[in-house]
């Protein structure tokens, strides 16, 4: 990808367009995504990872609290029901 995106804001924003990228189908934008992050990763430092994975949890509450905003909805409600839905999502089988 370059250096330029070594910053984690860029990082940030490089992982979610490939998530956008694999919202039209599932496969192998996990593996681009892994790659992405292992490239960073062997660059930069875990420590560096660790400010990529703070960027993303910032821009996705910043994400709901912008709905929340737009909507009048409650945003720590939004959070409330994202980790519920996720929670009941678990598939304990395995």
């Amino acid at each position: 990808m370059g250096l330029i995106y070594d910053r984690p804001d860029l990082a940030a924003l490089t992982l979610t367009r490939l998530a956008a990228e694999e919202a039209e189908g599932p496969g192998t934008m996990e593996r681009r995504m892994r790659d992405y992050l292992g490239d960073l990763g062997h660059r930069n430092g875990t420590a560096y990872l660790e400010l990529v994975a703070i960027t993303l949890a910032r821009a996705h509450f910043k994400s709901l609290d912008d709905l929340a905003r737009a909507t009048g909805a409650d945003a720590m409600g939004l959070l409330d029901v994202a980790e519920i839905e996720s929670l009941e999502s678990l598939d304990y089988s395995n």
